[in-house]
């Protein structure tokens, strides 16, 4: 009985500690075997990434050229439905110079925004800040991102 003990222990040693595989590795491995459906994936996988970083450094450049001064209901509450449409038409302008053909619906933008302020200040009483209650403006324009494609556009 021990013996077996022993050499579990010596083969789990020698497997070594278990490694993480992440999702593009995976696809990589698998579209390097030939599998086409992989591959795709891969692509679709690295598409998203690419937007998704793309996303993050436009998220606080964009603020640099904004005066979100204009933007506060008061000295604590950012006025989110104003920065919406700034924040998507930004957005699209970024994606299509990338390459991406999609278009901002811009009739339906009003009542986005005021769907997404409404839901941030008046339900949840709380929106992105900083550690001094200052607006958090990158994560905002990120939320903004994230609410129009998320939540916005699946509106009828």
């Amino acid at each position: 009985m021990p013996a077996i003990k022993i050499i579990t222990a010596l083969f789990l040693l020698a497997a070594g500690p278990p490694q993480g595989v992440s999702m593009e590795d995976f696809y990589r491995h698998e579209c390097e075997a030939g599998h086409q459906h992989a591959c795709e994936k891969l692509a679709a996988l690295s598409e998203g990434l690419m937007q998704q970083k793309r996303l993050e450094q436009r998220s606080t450049g964009f603020w640099k050229d904004i005066n979100t001064q204009e933007l506060m209901l008061d000295k604590k509450k950012p006025g989110l439905q104003d920065a919406y449409p700034l924040v998507m038409r930004d957005f699209f302008k970024m994606e299509a110079a990338a390459g991406s053909t999609e278009t901002l619906d811009e009739e339906r933008l009003p009542q986005c925004a005021m769907h997404y302020h409404n839901y941030w200040i008046n339900r949840k009483l709380w929106y992105p800040s900083n550690d001094d209650g200052t607006p958090d403006w990158p994560a905002i324009y990120i939320y903004i991102v994230d609410h129009y494609f998320g939540y916005c556009l699946k509106q009828q």
